[in-house]
């Protein structure tokens, strides 16, 4: 059974980028999003780019920021706290949706000029597309970039246990129905989600979220290298734990115990 297995932030730093392309060009994942808003994204697309001319059947898709203010953020106002929370109210009118899809049209572009095409998929950092006015505008992105391909939902496929599933299993089915309404596919599958605690086994829970993959799933993942600029997420540990656990062959064992593939 085919699946994807995405590393998420390609280009937050070097040394991210250079582990996730690392798995890239090893067959050990088939995808990635990119932070095209970074200090780091200009050289790193470069590579990236190459090797996506190189390989076929590897899925880059745009993860639109509205979270972080990175050093090439077109509307740094639309960052700040009182915006931030405004790009996640069910009451955010008009001139809300209509800056948020000024951003998202700007970071399409320099993901557009970076790779030489349009994004194979498209996402939020830190699940921001599934709230309402970044959602609505999302769907307005799509429609006049006249987008062929895929929305990644995030409704956990297991049974697993969370916090953050109380808001984000119920946003993203509404995603993937307004979604659908317009024509544009979605992953039906979706796994990985986390807290980012040290105390998390990120293998006990890639391999509970596998398990409840029936096809066309996501297993989303967060390898990297411990040098994310100031003022980032701050969860350089973990993607250090998931990179390791990568080297160590664990994905490739929690794949053959289900025999799944890469598609």
């Amino acid at each position: 059974m085919p699946l994807v297995i995405c590393a998420d932030d390609y280009g937050l730093s070097e040394g991210t980028s250079a582990v996730i392309r690392a798995l890239l060009e090893a067959g050990e994942i088939n995808a990635t999003t990119c932070l095209v808003e970074t200090e780091a994204w200009p050289r790193a697309s470069i590579p990236l780019r190459a090797l996506t001319q190189k390989r076929s059947g590897l899925a880059v898709g745009l993860h639109l920021n509205l979270t972080e203010s990175f050093p090439h953020c077109i509307d740094r106002d639309a960052i700040r706290p009182e915006s931030w929370w405004l790009t996640r109210s069910w009451f955010a009118g008009a001139a809300v949706r209509a800056r948020v899809l000024r951003s998202f049209l700007a970071q399409w572009e320099m993901f557009a000029a970076a790779i030489g095409r349009a994004p194979d998929f498209l996402d939020g950092h830190q699940y921001v597309h599934l709230f309402p006015p970044a959602r609505r505008a999302l769907l307005d992105l799509a429609r006049v970039k006249n987008f062929k391909g895929w929305i990644r939902q995030c409704r956990t496929s297991s049974a697993r246990l969370i916090a953050p599933r109380i808001l984000y299993d119920p946003l993203s089915t509404t995603l993937a129905r307004d979604a659908t309404a317009s024509r544009l596919a979605t992953n039906s599958g979706f796994g990985g989600l986390r807290s980012f605690h040290r105390d998390e086994d990120p293998i006990a829970l890639w391999r509970t979220d596998l398990r409840a993959m029936q096809g066309n799933g996501l297993l989303v993942v967060h390898p990297g290298a411990d040098d994310s600029p100031p003022g980032s997420s701050g969860i350089d540990a973990c993607r250090v734990d998931e990179a390791n656990a990568f080297k160590r062959g664990d994905m490739r064992r929690l794949l053959g115990e289900r025999a799944l593939s890469l598609g």
